[in-house]
């Protein structure tokens, strides 16, 4: 059966928005943020101007955009890949090293992402924070999980010590992904579990 035009407006739509999106990830990797421009994403995408402009307005929201995105994708991943039958802390590591697994096989793309990310337009900030707290309440969860067999002190708030090692993950991601410039995954993940143990205490 034929699809709606409805539906198959929206189906165009989205696929537009994938291609405008996966064709300024290569080049937010392969260039600086200041060389990136809307004509070169509708070059390379063979996409019309006016067409990228019915999506985004400019090219931070293009960017915006396409680190929300992958987050979403970094989470989902992350989720269906955490193993059950381990410690806590063996699960938030995981988790946090499957982010920077993608932030250092994308190092110029996630360092784009990551240094303009006070500068987004507030829809997108809005849309982050969103994703972040959405990420806290399933990390208290594991939490209280962990509480519920012994593992982590039942009197401690799941939702603060959720939050205090997220601050953990940002630090390391901020100061030695960012400033350091540490491209190997595992020793991001060192550096968090030394954190990460000083906060379970």
């Amino acid at each position: 059966m034929e699809q709606p035009k409805a539906n198959r407006r929206e189906v165009q739509k989205s696929e537009t928005r994938a291609l405008i999106l996966k064709s300024a990830r290569k080049l937010f990797e392969t260039l600086d943020y200041d060389k990136v421009t809307i004509r070169g994403v509708a070059a390379l995408g063979r996409i019309g101007l006016g067409t990228i402009y019915k999506h985004f307005p400019n090219k931070l929201s293009m960017l915006a955009a396409a680190f929300s995105d992958d987050l979403k994708n970094m989470y989902q991943d992350a989720l269906a890949t955490v193993p059950d039958n381990q410690s806590f802390q063996s699960q938030f590591v995981h988790i946090s090293k499957r982010f920077f697994s993608f932030y250092t096989s994308h190092y110029s793309l996630s360092r784009a992402y990551l240094s303009h990310l006070f500068f987004y337009e507030q829809e997108w900030i809005d849309e982050i924070n969103a994703f972040d707290d959405r990420y806290a309440q399933k990390i208290a969860e594991l939490i209280r999980a962990a509480q519920d067999t012994g593992e982590i002190n039942p009197a401690k708030d799941s939702h603060i010590l959720a939050l205090a090692l997220m601050s953990n993950y940002f630090f390391v991601l901020a100061n030695s992904f960012l400033l350091d410039k540490i491209t190997d995954p595992d020793q991001l993940a060192t550096r968090l579990e030394t954190l990460i143990e000083q906060t379970l205490l």
